[in-house]
């Protein structure tokens, strides 16, 4: 069946093209209402989730727009507090608090200063030197009764700072110098106690002044006593043994903080390591000595996002060996910061509590690995799956148009016309359009800039015309040797067991481009040879669409035996492998043209897959193959004649580029649209099959040609 024009013709009618769009911004996930029901499920729910779709779909940034949008309880702050320099604790805040607290402490830290007057007081500096005239008037007197006694013994008593001594004649009665070693040891442990004395002095006086700063803030809050006792504690410490006390380890490590009413927090890590997932203690090295304090804990993705929503890339999970740690923190419910595995035995840090919803997003690819793991389906149960294609109707294309000018676009309807069917056809179906709108976005991008700034249809178009002619030098020099007779291809003539088969380049640009299949035919019992299979160059899917030919073959034109016949099938000037069925339309109606002796059509390109009855399947790319076979005939030079031959069922997504349909409605190029390998040799051959002198009798008659030669040669080789 010839296509006319008008059964081709698929572009959007433009109406008041020049007239600007305004449009409301469309909800997030338009057109993919079964992934935004799924994941309005897991946030009613609690749940964790994950999003599964092809890239370029801007699912991560329908994602952020969609939670945006949510409200939730107003998560309490959480910080990192000292208990003492070796031990830290979470500390758990009502929403607001701790900055309050933050403010608090840092005063308290000021009060270092205040102790140090406070000892300069009077009242201070009076019973100070109350307690030393106390412990130095017991001394003297224990010094009054050596001398005494040393006097009464002929001996003199010397004071020598601290030391004792004792001169006279002779040696030093025994019993004298047992009670000199004991005044000495006295006064040694008089000094000592006086010591202890002044430091509990200090420390009285200290907690004393203390507790009337810290008896507010424990009232204040109460959930932070235990923290603040500690603080207190060290201040008491400082006062009394003068120890140096270095702020920055007893001030509060802020997690997280929220205020009342604000959104909740939406975390996006696209580089899940463990430091930035689970936050990390940092240390500080000084002539070889590590020290750390709780000030020096950086927090990570998870504590960001308590109280909210984490974002992770699936991919980035497995890339970075992550997943098992996190699959744990989940299951556990808390985290520990990552530490450096070279550094000394650090902080004793309490694991942090996790309270958020996790959300993954990636590619089915990415999910693989971790879709077998059972833990994945207990932790995240509920899947949201995008589809990569999106109804083409009205309502989607308003939306796009409504996105795109919230995307900071200026456009037209003409533009938005023509990047919607721009869509259509990226999507290659009809009815469909593609669901990647970080591809129709790049497109816009492009667009505007040549149009200054503003979406045409004008400038849509030359955006495409851009793209297409970067990309087209590989095309460019594949025409040249066409041209030049370098690749051998025929658009004009007949030629028997020889089609265009139509193929796509593998590598980017994905070009279509027509290749010379040949087919030959000789006697033989029941082979069906691959060149290319036997080459290497033939992958699983072409050698199933190969030994399917050989299944039509047998049940058609043979009832008992095997066929009499051995085929070669050969892609010419073909040197990289070769992937898929589609070419099996191309191979059968060769294999028959080589058997009948048919000569078949050379300016008409196959493309189409076959099944084991004959019917023609659907294939892949087939606008890129008529644009390709098309540009061929057009190098070559337009007949008239030329067109190209393709399933039925592709009609749908038959999306061309204006210069094929308008070569279509001159009569310049056609399509024909076939449902079974025998209408499309009927084409290629001019004759009918069936009937007088049709193309199955000749079909026939070259296998039972095959077989009288098949029999003669088994006769020659028994004689």
């Amino acid at each position: 069946m010839r296509l006319s024009y008008e059964a081709l013709e698929w572009r959007t009618p433009i109406e008041n093209s020049t007239e600007p769009v305004s449009l409301p911004p469309p909800p997030p996930f338009f057109g993919q209402e079964r992934a935004r029901e799924a994941l309005e499920l897991a946030i009613r729910g609690g749940f964790h989730a994950y999003l599964v779709g092809p890239p370029s779909l801007g699912k991560h940034e329908a994602l952020l727009a969609y939670l945006s949008t949510q409200s939730v309880e107003t998560p309490p702050d959480l910080l990192y507090v000292p208990l003492s320099e070796r031990k830290v604790a979470v500390l758990t805040l009502p929403s607001g608090q701790e900055i309050h607290l933050a403010e608090a402490v840092e005063g308290l830290l000021l009060e270092v200063n205040r102790l140090d007057e406070l000892f300069r007081q009077g009242s201070f500096l009076r019973e100070k030197t109350q307690l030393e005239a106390r412990f130095k008037e017991a001394r003297e007197q224990q010094l009054e009764a050596l001398r005494r006694e040393a006097q009464e013994a002929g001996f003199a008593l010397s004071t020598n700072g601290e030391r004792l001594e004792l001169t006279g004649p002779g040696p030093v009665p025994a019993e004298l110098s047992a009670r000199l070693e004991e005044v000495t040891l006295g006064s040694l442990a008089a000094s000592a106690e006086l010591e202890v004395a002044l430091r509990r002095l200090r420390r009285d006086w200290a907690l004393h002044y203390l507790n009337n700063r810290f008896e507010p803030l424990f009232q204040r809050f109460p959930q932070a006593r235990a923290y603040l006792e500690a603080l207190r504690a060290r201040l008491a410490r400082y006062a009394e043994t003068g120890e140096p006390l270095d702020p920055a380890q007893w001030r509060p490590n802020l997690l997280t903080s929220s205020s009342s009413g604000t959104p909740p927090p939406i975390v996006y890590e696209p580089y899940a390591t463990a430091p930035r997932l689970f936050g990390r203690l940092d240390y500080l090295v000084d002539r070889g000595v590590w020290s750390t304090n709780v000030s020096l804990i950086r927090p990570g993705a998870v504590h960001r996002a308590q109280g909210g929503y984490l974002i992770l890339d699936a991919l980035s999970l497995k890339r970075e060996g992550t997943w098992e740690a996190f699959k744990r923190a989940l299951r556990n419910g808390q985290v520990e910061p990552v530490t450096e595995p070279q550094a000394p035995a650090g902080l004793e840090v309490e694991p942090f509590p996790i309270q958020m919803q996790v959300i993954l997003v990636g590619t089915p690819e990415a999910f693989e690995g971790l879709e077998e793991d059972p833990a994945f389906s207990e932790l995240f149960r509920i899947r949201a799956e995008f589809s990569p294609t999106l109804p083409a109707s009205p309502e989607n294309c308003t939306a796009l148009g409504g996105w795109l000018l919230a995307q900071g676009f200026q456009l037209t309807q003409g533009g938005l016309t023509r990047l919607y069917d721009e869509a259509r056809r990226m999507a290659e179906q009809r009815d469909r359009m593609d669901a990647r709108l970080v591809e129709i976005r790049a497109l816009a991008e492009e667009a505007a800039v040549l149009g200054g700034g503003l979406l045409t249809a004008e400038s849509v178009e030359q955006a495409i015309a851009a793209r297409e002619h970067r990309s087209f030098l590989s095309e460019e020099e594949f025409l040249r040797a066409v041209q030049e007779g370098v690749i051998r291809l025929r658009t004009t003539g007949r030629a028997v067991g020889e089609v265009n088969s139509l193929v796509v380049v593998e590598a980017a640009p994905y070009w279509g481009r027509p290749a010379r299949l040949t087919a030959r035919a000789a006697p033989g019992r029941d082979h069906l040879i691959s060149i290319d299979r036997e080459a290497g160059l033939g992958g699983q899917i072409f050698h199933k669409a190969v030994l399917t030919l050989a299944g039509y073959l047998r049940s058609r034109y043979i009832e008992h035996g095997s066929l009499p016949v051995t085929i070669s099938l050969a892609f010419e000037q073909n040197y990289v492998s070769i992937e898929g069925d589609s070419a099996g339309l191309a191979e059968l109606v060769a294999a028959l043209s080589a058997i009948g002796n048919l000569p078949l059509r050379q300016d008409l390109a196959v493309t189409g897959a076959v099944d084991q009855t004959g019917k023609v399947l659907a294939v892949g790319a087939i606008n890129a193959k008529v644009e390709g076979f098309f540009r061929v005939c057009k190098a070559l030079g337009l007949s008239g004649t030329q067109g190209v031959i393709l399933p039925e069922a592709n009609l749908a997504n038959l999306t061309l580029r204006a210069e094929v349909l308008e070569a279509v409605r001159a009569g310049q190029f056609h399509i024909y649209a076939v449902e079974t390998a025998e209408q499309a040799l009927e084409i290629l051959a001019g004759a009918r099959m069936e009937g007088f002198r049709g193309l199955q009798e000749k079909i026939r008659a070259g296998l039972e040609a095959f077989a009288r030669l098949e029999e003669g040669h088994d006769k020659e080789d028994r004689e």
